[in-house]
């Protein structure tokens, strides 16, 4: 009986002990399987984490600079040289030199703090520079920092546009080079425990509650800057409690693996920060362009103080959008330093009393439209279409000379708009390219009266007739020939008949329907006269000229055989125009027109450079006497207007027309550039102007403004200065004018010379004058 008892009773307790030994059991798998679950999800966040911080964490755009220009004792500057220099390359007159950027003028002395930059040869640091002046000349260049006297220094370029990425842009910058100020007022106000906390803060959390009631406005985010970085970084503004759980587990991460200087800089690069258009503005770098045109280091306290406020909401304190509340939110940022003693109340009174101080907006990105639009096309025809990976947070150093393009635009803007009055078309519009002819280096482009509208770019698009442009080339052809040609060959200047087989007769006139037995080679030039021009072409024939005209740049255009095409009836590009006339100004010299000067990557290593050595393509005795030529049109010619103000600069030039004055062109070319003119209308209509009197005139009031160098021919081998009569026959004794002739085989031509009867009166001369002595008109 009491054997039965145990038992039952045993049974009785041995149930619920089974029960609990399952629940135990299914605890542990739940809690086991919460673990690996949270363990893998830890995983996967770390993993988005390292992926993101350990790689490319950006896709940067690529930086596109300005010319790199320089400071020389040997190009005689003027203080006004100078200051200009330094102002057209963002630096700031001040009475104290105290930021880089800075320069100040007492009497005959600039002292200025350059800027530190990396430049594609090496990184060079800021230095104070002082520059001396006598006499209103640069004499003295003194680095103060090494206490060395110095021939040259550099300006570090301007920063004119950014290539986006992702419809981003941001200027990532290292730690070091983010002023401290600014470091610790973004603490200050955003996260003031951010070197103590391990990503997420409860401290933080109920002091900025404390402050915001207090103050009774938000004046403080409970969130740390890494849980502000993470949001930014990987997740989305999304309001939920599964984001800020993501976002307290990543912050948490990202400060177990990652120092605080890393955390930091990451975020001072990252944070978003505005809006322009479609395109986002992120970093306290790029805002600093952005809105103050300066670089972060740059700016003052106050402006420290307004993009600091604006982190809290970059869209409500938008300066240009809501400049009160910005202006609001930047003193609540000003009485934060003064309460922790950054500042003293005179110095929080003076600043917080200041505007805003911004720059007109969106001047950062796209202020040089159709020179970016050329570069970004030649980027693709070099780099080709895939071009974005490899130009990941590159540096493009152009050529673009910020001083010619302004030049450039105030001419194009100015006599188009007095032209329109003249001729009461309001429909006319222009475009102009200007090319150092001797690197082949592009130094400003000008796409049409809208100079900073980014949209047809007349200049680089635009296919124009290009009329009597064409004869230089024509010409250069024939003069390539010299036992045919020469300057002073006599040319048939009558009307004639050309028979065209499957076509009518074709019978070409002169543009004033004036003709002359024959007229010197050179003179149907000057005066640009259609007859001589097709005599010529027609002797040299049609596929000579193309082949010609090819190997000078025109490869990429469709030039009809056919005889029309001797008085330029088929349609080229300003751009394409500036190829041909490169060649010819750089004796004979091809280089190809480039807007890049050279390409580093972030690391500084050089991915390209734009080669500027010539390749002879011509002969540069026959582009030296073609250039003669063409300064005779400036002399005597279609552009002798150009004399009246500009004759001691013994400029080059080429006027163009076409049918009904549809078209009108001109090309001019100085001792360092050749600049093409197009003056038109977009829909082909009449303008009621020529070469002479609606392109030229663009150039003219672009002289007006540039400084441009005289132009001197330069020597050559094989090429002698003879004298000639009136008629064109030589004459070494009592020349009417000095041309440039091609001795290909040591011809003497005094010896043929025609004899001035009043050397009859002198004593006879046993020997005529020597040809190389005599000199070149004008």
């Amino acid at each position: 009986m009491s054997t039965n008892q145990e038992t039952d009773s045993t049974k009785k307790t041995s149930i619920p002990f089974s029960q609990r030994h399952k629940w135990k059991l299914f605890f542990a798998k739940a809690i086991f399987s919460l673990g690996t679950l949270v363990v893998f999800y830890g995983a996967y966040l770390d993993w988005q984490i390292r992926s993101k911080m350990d790689g490319q964490i950006w896709r940067l755009p690529a930086e596109v600079y300005s010319r790199i220009e320089s400071v020389r004792l040997q190009d005689n500057l003027t203080l006004n040289d100078v200051t200009q220099l330094l102002l057209n390359n963002d630096y700031r007159q001040t009475s104290f030199v105290a930021a880089p950027g800075d320069f100040k003028i007492e009497n005959d002395t600039i002292v200025l703090l350059r800027r530190s930059f990396p430049f594609p040869d090496k990184m060079e640091p800021q230095r104070v520079i002082r520059l001396r002046f006598s006499d209103e000349k640069l004499t003295v260049i003194e680095d103060l920092v090494n206490q060395v006297t110095i021939d040259e220094f550099r300006l570090a370029p301007k920063l004119v546009a950014m290539l986006q990425s992702d419809n981003e842009e941001r200027l990532a910058i290292p730690l070091q080079n983010y002023p401290r100020l600014l470091i610790d007022t973004l603490i200050l106000t955003e996260d003031r425990r951010f070197y103590a906390h391990q990503g997420v803060s409860l401290i933080s959390i109920a002091r900025a509650m404390i402050s915001n009631i207090r103050a009774g406005q938000t004046v403080q985010g409970g969130s740390t800057l890494t849980q502000q970085l993470v949001k930014n970084l990987f997740l989305t503004n999304e309001r939920s409690i599964t984001r800020k759980i993501n976002e307290a587990l990543m912050a948490i991460m990202l400060d177990l693996r990652y120092d605080k200087n890393t955390i930091l800089e990451t975020y001072l690069n990252e944070i978003y920060l505005g809006q322009n258009g479609d395109t986002q503005i992120h970093g306290f770098e790029l805002a600093s362009h952005f809105f103050f045109g300066r670089p972060v280091r740059e700016i003052s306290l106050d402006q420290i103080a307004l993009l600091v406020g604006m982190v809290k909401g970059p869209s409500l304190y938008n300066p240009w959008r809501n400049p009160t509340n910005a202006k609001e939110r930047r003193n609540v940022v000003l009485g934060l330093m003064l309460e922790h003693k950054m500042i003293d109340q005179e110095l929080f009174d003076l600043l917080s009393q200041r505007p805003l101080g911004v720059q007109e907006k969106g001047s950062v990105t796209r202020p040089y439209p159709a020179f970016i639009q050329t570069l970004q096309a030649e980027l693709r025809q070099n780099l080709g279409e895939n071009k974005s990976s490899s130009l990941l947070g590159a540096r493009i150093f152009t050529t673009l000379d910020v001083k010619q393009q302004a030049y450039a635009e105030q001419a194009v803007v100015d006599a188009t708009q007095k032209l329109q009055l003249k001729v009461k078309n309001p429909h006319l519009q222009s475009a102009m390219v200007i090319a150092n002819y001797q690197k082949g280096e592009i130094r400003a482009i000008v796409g049409g009266l809208q100079t900073q509208y980014a949209g047809f770019n007349r200049a680089f698009m635009a296919k124009r007739q290009i009329g009597s442009l064409v004869k230089p080339s024509i010409y250069l052809t024939a003069l390539s020939d010299p036992d045919r040609f020469r300057l002073n060959s006599p040319i048939n200047n009558q009307p004639i008949t050309i028979n065209i087989k499957g076509s009518p007769p074709w019978q070409p006139k002169n543009y004033d329907r004036k003709y002359s037995g024959s007229v010197l080679l050179m003179d149907a030039l000057t005066r640009s006269l259609n007859i001589p021009t097709v005599n010529i072409g027609m002797k040299v024939g049609l596929t000579k000229v193309i082949e010609t005209q090819q190997a000078m740049g025109w490869d990429q255009v469709s030039i009809p055989k056919v005889p029309a095409m001797l008085l330029g009836s088929y349609s080229i590009s300003p751009y394409d125009v500036t190829k041909l006339f490169q060649v010819i100004a750089n004796n004979g010299g091809k280089i190809p027109l480039s807007t890049i000067n050279t390409i580093t990557d972030r690391k500084g290593e050089v991915i390209y450079q734009h080669q500027t050595e010539p390749e002879q393509v011509v002969p540069s005795q026959a582009a030296v006497q073609t250039l003669y030529a063409m300064q005779q049109v400036v002399e005597r010619g279609t552009a002798r207007s150009l004399q009246n103000n500009f004759a001691n600069l013994h400029l080059a030039g080429k006027t163009g027309t076409t049918n009904d004055a549809r078209d009108t062109w001109y090309v001019g070319i100085d001792g360092e550039n050749v600049a093409t003119v197009w003056l038109g209308r977009d829909n082909n209509g009449e303008t009621g102007l020529t070469g002479a009197s609606g392109a030229l005139e663009i150039y003219k009031n672009y002289l007006q403004r540039a400084e441009v160098s005289p132009l001197e021919l330069k020597k050559v081998d094989e090429i002698k200065w003879v004298g000639i009569n009136s008629y064109g026959s030589w004459n070494c004794y009592s020349p009417v004018r000095n041309i440039p002739v091609w001795v290909n085989k040591g011809q003497d031509f005094c010896a043929s010379s025609t004899i001035d009867p009043t050397i009859l009166l002198s004593p006879p001369r046993k020997t005529p004058a020597p040809v190389e002595d005599a000199k070149p008109a004008g």
